[in-house]
C-alpha cells in the first residue's frame, strides 16, 4: 500500500477535487481536519467522492499508516493537508513558510510521496527542494512545461510562466487583475492577505493601492471547473467595489495533472 500526500494552499481546492474525481486509481482519500478542510470536504461530497477526515495528532495515526505500508499489498491512499490563505507580505512570508515546513515535515513521516501545490510565493519557497534534500520520499512541486517552479497561484493556474506572459501579451497593456474561482471567493481575504488593506473593516484603503498600480480591469479566468458556484457573482462584486471592468481568460488542468501524474506514476511503478 502507497501513501501519496498533497499539500495546498487552499486557493488549489478545486484542481483537488477535479484530480481525484477522475482518478478511479485512489482506494480512499483521507483529508486532515482543520479550518481549512471544510469547503473541500463539502465539494467532494457534492460530486459524489468518499472522503474522510482525520486528526494527526499524536504518533498512534503515523504508526497506522507505516502498518498500511508494510502490509504489502497494492492499493493508494491519498491524503490532503489543506493549509490557510497566508499571503506574500513582508509580515505574512515567515508564517507561510513555516505552515508549508511544518507540513512536509509531518506530512514526510509516513508519505511515499508528496505533491506541494505551491507556486515560489514570492520566493518565499525558492530553497524548498534544497531544504528537504534529505527526505526519503520524493518531494514533487508545480513546474511548468519548461521545467520552472511555477512563481504563484495564478502563473500555475495560467499553465507557467511562459503561457502568463502569452495572456499578458494578449491583454495589450491594459493593467489587469487575475482572479481563480478560489480567489474570487475569497478575494476580500485575499486582499488583506497580501497587504493591500489592513483590516475587513478598512478594505476601501485597497482601492488606493488598485489606483496607483493602475488596474483598470479584472480577469476572469474560466478553469473549466464548476466546483466554486459562485464564481461569476464574486467576480462582479469585486469589478463594482473596484469600478473595472471584466475581460475573460481560458485556462486547462495541464499542469496540475502533469504533477500530480509524475508523482503518482513514480510510485505506482512499485506496487
Amino acid at each position: 500500500m502507497k501513501v501519496i500526500s498533497i499539500i495546498s494552499c487552499k486557493i488549489f481546492e478545486d484542481e483537488i477535487v477535479h484530480l481525484l474525481e477522475h482518478d478511479k486509481k485512489v482506494d480512499e482519500i483521507l483529508i486532515l481536519n482543520n479550518e481549512s478542510s471544510e469547503d473541500i470536504v463539502r465539494k467532494f461530497g457534492e460530486v459524489g467522492v468518499p472522503c474522510r477526515e482525520i486528526a494527526l495528532k499524536d504518533l498512534e495515526t503515523h504508526r497506522s499508516f507505516k502498518s498500511l505500508q508494510q502490509e504489502g499489498s497494492s492499493g493508494l491512499i491519498l491524503v490532503l493537508d489543506i493549509l490557510e490563505i497566508v499571503g506574500t507580505g513582508q509580515k505574512q512570508r515567515a508564517r507561510l513558510k513555516m505552515n508549508i515546513y511544518d507540513a512536509i515535515l509531518k506530512m514526510a513521516l509516513f508519505s511515499d510521496g508528496l505533491l506541494l501545490l505551491y507556486g515560489l510565493c514570492g520566493n518565499v519557497l525558492k530553497d524548498v527542494e534544497k531544504d528537504f534534500k534529505y527526505l526519503k520520499c520524493p518531494l514533487v512541486l508545480l513546474r511548468d512545461a519548461e521545467g520552472e517552479i511555477t512563481d504563484d497561484c495564478i502563473c500555475a493556474t495560467l499553465g507557467g510562466k511562459k503561457s502568463f506572459m502569452e495572456v499578458t501579451k494578449d491583454l495589450r497593456g491594459e493593467r489587469t487583475f487575475m482572479l481563480t474561482p478560489m480567489w474570487a471567493a475569497n478575494w476580500e481575504k485575499m486582499v488583506l492577505a497580501n497587504g493591500f488593506a489592513r483590516s475587513l473593516e478598512s478594505l476601501e484603503e485597497s482601492k488606493l493601492v488598485f489606483k496607483a498600480a493602475k488596474y483598470t480591469q479584472v480577469a476572469k479566468i474560466n478553469t473549466g471547473l464548476k466546483y466554486q458556484h459562485n464564481f461569476e457573482l464574486r467576480v462582479r462584486e469585486f469589478a463594482t467595489f473596484y469600478e473595472f471592468g471584466i475581460t475573460e481568460i481560458k485556462a486547462e488542468q495541464a499542469i496540475f495533472e502533469r504533477c500530480y501524474t509524475e508523482l503518482k506514476q513514480s510510485l505506482m511503478t512499485h506496487l
